[in-house]
C-alpha cells in the first residue's frame, strides 16, 4: 500500500480535501496503482515552526501581504 505524507503550514478542510484528492490521482496514475491502495496523510506545523530565508512562515506572510497592499 503507497503511502504519502505531506507536511505544510495550516490549511483549511477545502484545500486538505482536494490535496489528497489530487495527489491520488496523480500518483495513481503515475505508477499506474489503482487508487484506492494509497493511503494518504498531512501533518500540519504551525507557521512559527516553519522558516525560510531566515525568517518563520508567518513573518514571510506578514511581510507579502503588506507588500500586496502596497501595490
Amino acid at each position: 500500500m503507497p503511502y504519502i505524507t505531506i507536511e505544510s503550514g495550516s490549511l483549511t478542510k477545502e484545500q486538505k480535501s482536494k490535496l489528497i484528492e489530487e495527489i491520488t490521482q496523480v500518483a495513481s496514475k503515475i505508477t499506474q496503482i489503482p487508487s484506492e491502495f494509497f493511503f494518504v496523510t498531512i501533518k500540519e506545523l504551525p507557521d512559527e515552526n516553519i522558516g525560510i530565508n531566515g525568517k518563520t512562515i508567518d513573518k514571510t506572510k506578514q511581510e507579502y501581504q503588506q507588500n500586496q497592499i502596497k501595490k
